[in-house]
């Protein structure tokens, strides 16, 4: 059933994102552009050509750029992040994450998190979902073993 979740939660996001927009979600690389899109969104909504649906539409992207390394109902796992690329995260997808709870906990975690606003956009997103959604720590177990060098 989760799987079916994920897969609708895909189909529904990648549609939504089809719509194009003035700002991009293509043109969010960095933290503050992301955090003044999603404080956009929660503020002004997120009408097509708006700066908060380049908050919305960076979400679909995250989502549908793991779809094919992904398998569905797998937690998402992030490796190599950090300043020095020696760190690693995981979530798990809710069965719904609204745009706005996206936009919510991106800004939440920023202003918890000042360091943050340096790191690049993708990094402060997987951050902010891992802190809301983190996985089981049976998960993170694989993780480590995973970037564990073959002998």
């Amino acid at each position: 059933m989760k799987k079916i979740a994920m897969l609708a939660l895909g189909v529904m996001l990648g549609a939504v994102g089809m719509a194009g927009s003035a700002h991009a979600a293509a043109d969010i690389e960095d933290s503050e552009t992301l955090i003044s899109a999603c404080q956009s969104l929660l503020d002004n909504g997120a009408g097509e050509g708006s700066k908060g649906a380049a908050c919305k539409e960076f979400v679909t992207g995250l989502v549908l750029a793991q779809e094919e390394t992904l398998t569905m109902g797998e937690p998402f796992r992030a490796r190599r992040i950090g300043p020095k690329e020696d760190q690693n995260a995981c979530f798990e997808l809710p069965d719904k994450l609204s745009y706005r709870d996206f936009a919510q906990q991106v800004v939440g975690y920023a202003g918890d998190n000042p360091d943050m606003r340096q790191r690049p956009a993708f990094e402060l997103a997987v951050r902010a979902l891992e802190r809301k959604y983190p996985c089981n720590p049976e998960d993170l177990k694989d993780m480590e073993s995973a970037d564990t060098p073959a002998e």
